[in-house]
């Protein structure tokens, strides 16, 4: 009878095995479209660029080895050093300005009122706007016949060149730049405020604490992960800046609004150095891989609940 039993269970368990497989190879089948993509258009060109790096090639030619001369080139290169150091002014300046004015909207935007859900639309649209038509709209407003100069001469105030002013255009392509993110990182915050209990801003409520209290001693501590993820990919999506500044001031006037992004594309696919851009890519690539690792490492000081 065990014997009997024994048989019968095994058909079974075949059964069973053969299923799993089926399953397995259909999600497998499934999953091959995104992978061959992600394959072919980011792992292989990753590997392929490193190549490329190594190479003198403009495009239609065929590749020059010439080993690391394009690394030893960057660190030589004037035009490159202005651009990183607009690169991490660019940076220093949006990152921290973003965060600070996207928590305080979405604070804000967390109110239980009438048509909040109107106001998180319209934050939230420069978002999903293509950067030509928010590039187009701004240079029409910071033009120096713009309308922002039309309405501070008519307040008396000499028109400022906004864009064409060396010491101001980077200043005026940050603030485009944080204009269009803001919305972005303020459904983020917003998710993170409102999966806060509220038994601990009532129990703070009850102790005595005031609203500026409850926001530094409760709420801070409490979305400080939020804003370590807010400011690492804020780190991140600044040395990709790019279509703005190309849209906006091709860099210029003179280099003053190059940023890295920016340069890599010139020296790439308007000189067709090939090779020079790819070792510039690289060279941000380990920027940021620094910086990411100097945040990872200190945010144990100041993210709560972090060992």
């Amino acid at each position: 009878m065990v014997n009997d039993r024994k048989n019968k269970e095994l058909p079974a368990s075949n059964y069973s095995k053969l299923n799993r497989r089926r399953e397995a190879i259909w999600g497998y089948l499934f999953i091959s479209p995104n992978f061959l993509i992600i394959l072919a258009f980011t792992v292989i060109p990753v590997f392929l660029s490193v190549y490329i790096s190594l190479t003198d090639w403009n495009i239609l030619g065929t590749p020059n080895f010439i080993w690391i001369d394009n690394y030893k080139a960057i660190f030589s290169d004037q035009l490159a050093k202005v651009t990183f150091f607009n690169t991490f002014y660019f940076t220093v300046l949006s990152v921290p300005i973003n965060v600070f004015l996207t928590l305080v909207l979405a604070v804000f935007l967390n109110q239980k009122i009438r048509g909040i859900t109107f106001f998180r639309t319209a934050y939230y649209l420069p978002v999903i706007s293509a950067s030509v038509a928010v590039s187009l709209m701004f240079m029409w407003i910071l033009a120096n016949n713009g309308l922002l100069n039309q309405m501070l001469g008519s307040l008396g105030v000499e028109p400022i060149r906004w864009l064409t002013n060396p010491k101001i255009a980077l200043n005026s392509v940050i603030g485009v730049t944080i204009w269009k993110g803001l919305g972005f990182n303020m459904i983020i915050f917003l998710a993170a405020l409102q999966d806060i209990p509220q038994e601990l801003t009532e129990a703070a409520a009850i102790d005595g604490a005031n609203r500026f209290q409850q926001f530094f001693k409760i709420t801070v501590p409490l979305i400080s992960p939020v804003i370590f993820f807010v400011t690492i990919t804020g780190v991140i999506g600044s040395f990709q800046s790019f279509d703005l500044v190309y849209n906006m001031t091709k860099g210029g006037p003179g280099h003053a609004t190059s940023v890295i992004g920016y340069y890599i594309w010139k020296q790439a696919f308007d000189y067709m150095n090939m090779g020079y851009g790819a070792a510039l890519a690289y060279i941000v690539f380990a920027v940021i891989l620094i910086l990411t690792l100097i945040q990872w490492v200190i945010r144990k000081r100041w993210v709560y609940s972090e060992d």
